[in-house]
């Protein structure tokens, strides 16, 4: 009879699990497909501002980028000044040295006459 009284209460206990955990699931199911529900909303939210960040970020850089090519621009702009007047400068250089030159043969040219028509140097 031992045998017969153990099924039994083996029966017995299988019911009352299945009871309990029926009676458990019937307790925090609610709540849980609540919180899955609620967990599925705020990762879209989240997904949605990620991508907002993301857009936002990119924004940011190109305009970073605009300031950086605007810079590089005003820089293009100076050097170009700075060329254009080392160019006029080197120019002006040029002309002097070339007047200079032409004024020393000329001063040259002028000594070597003077020099051939002093009496006494031409009789040789």
């Amino acid at each position: 009879m031992d045998s017969s009284a153990e099924v039994e209460t083996t029966e017995e206990q299988v019911k009352t699990v299945q009871l309990l955990a029926k009676g458990i699931m019937e307790l925090y199911e609610p709540p849980l497909t609540t919180i899955n529900t609620h967990l599925k909303e705020l990762t879209e939210k989240q997904d949605a501002v990620q991508g907002m960040l993301a857009s936002e970020r990119r924004k940011l850089e190109d305009l970073q980028n605009d300031v950086m090519l605007d810079a590089l621009l005003a820089d293009i702009a100076t050097n170009k000044e700075k060329l254009v007047t080392i160019s006029n400068s080197m120019m002006n250089l040029h002309k002097r040295v070339q007047s200079l030159q032409t004024r020393a043969a000329n001063v040259e040219k002028a000594a070597k006459l003077k020099a051939a028509s002093r009496p006494g140097a031409s009789s040789s």
